[in-house]
């Protein structure tokens, strides 16, 4: 998401500094647009790294997290989403000229009350469970530091985006799903994905820097849903692979993650599937941005057959 944002920006006519840990001279020749990127080496944990960005800074895009539903990252997780978001706040609320922040969220940071809805939007609170993952927990305590920062004066509103649909790495975040679907893996979820494009997030997201709500508030980015059954068809067709028949139960999720976590110990690997994604990928639950439409109601996402083709397109 950070390249197609840094895109957006430059194409809106703003000038962008960026913060990266670890200089990486590869990275950098990967797209020409980003020779115009004004470098800050650093990262959300380097509160002098933090100021010396935005200390010019009209505008602050807070997008670095992490993304992970391994209980043993409980620890880095709680570091980079929780204490970094506290240092952007911290930031900018001393920042000289800074006219607005915008957070970037998720759709973990809302939790279904009981019984559980089957839709939600961002009027929904936080209701956690015994076995709500640590991301989660995360991804909320890191928005009650933006309320925190807009109590003290700071002007900033949130994004709740669904899962993004990008392109990139296949072990990159969501983009795991078009690897899933290129191995050809038989079994499906019996879930259902709420998905947006990365291009829409994106456009969303410089429009709110000059634009829309600045005291807090949150909008789910969700463009719909589609079974993960339908999902991965769709995408196996695109990819010419053959697409998977089995739909993956309880039962069949339960052995799955568990075995992957054993795994994982055994060659000392990140699991792909934990008791939280098998979870999440088993429910059938639609997110609804309440307040979009109210803002811009002549916005419009983008389909999910334009957006599969477009990731497939740069996987093949």
């Amino acid at each position: 998401m950070g390249r197609q944002l840094i895109y957006e920006l430059f194409s809106k006519g703003f000038e962008v500094s960026a913060l990266e840990k670890g200089k990486d001279p590869n990275r950098r020749k990967q797209f020409s647009f980003f020779d115009k990127i004004t470098w800050i080496d650093g990262d959300i944990g380097d509160l002098l790294a933090i100021q010396s960005g935005i200390e010019q800074a009209d505008f602050i895009i807070h997008a670095a997290a992490l993304v992970s539903f391994d209980p043993a990252d409980r620890a880095i997780l709680y570091k980079v989403n929780v204490e970094g978001t506290a240092n952007i706040v911290n930031c900018a609320l001393v920042a000289p000229i800074l006219k607005k922040l915008v957070h970037v969220s998720s759709v973990a940071s809302l939790s279904p009350s009981k019984p559980a809805p089957s839709e939600m939007d961002e009027r929904n609170g936080f209701n956690p469970e015994n076995d709500t993952s640590d991301y989660a927990y995360t991804k909320y305590q890191a928005e009650l530091e933006v309320a925190r920062g807009v109590e003290e004066g700071l002007k900033a509103t949130m994004v709740n985006p669904s899962i993004i649909l990008a392109r990139g790495s296949m072990k990159e975040s969501s983009t795991t799903l078009f690897g899933y679907a290129q191995r050809g893996i038989p079994f499906y979820p019996s879930g259902w994905l709420n998905y947006v494009d990365v291009r829409d997030v994106s456009e969303i997201i410089v429009r709110l820097l000059t634009e829309g709500p600045e005291k807090g508030e949150r909008l789910v980015l969700n463009a719909g849903h589609i079974s993960y059954k339908d999902f991965l068809i769709q995408t196996a067709k695109e990819l010419k692979v053959i697409p998977p028949t089995i739909e993956a139960g309880s039962f069949l999720s339960g052995i799955g993650w568990r075995l992957n976590w054993l795994v994982s110990v055994i060659f000392q690997k990140k699991p792909f599937l934990t008791k939280f994604t098998a979870k999440a990928s088993a429910k059938r639950l639609i997110f609804r941005s309440h307040f979009l439409s109210q803002i811009w109601p002549d916005f419009r996402f983008r389909k999910i057959e334009d957006s599969i083709h477009w990731v497939c397109s740069n996987l093949k």
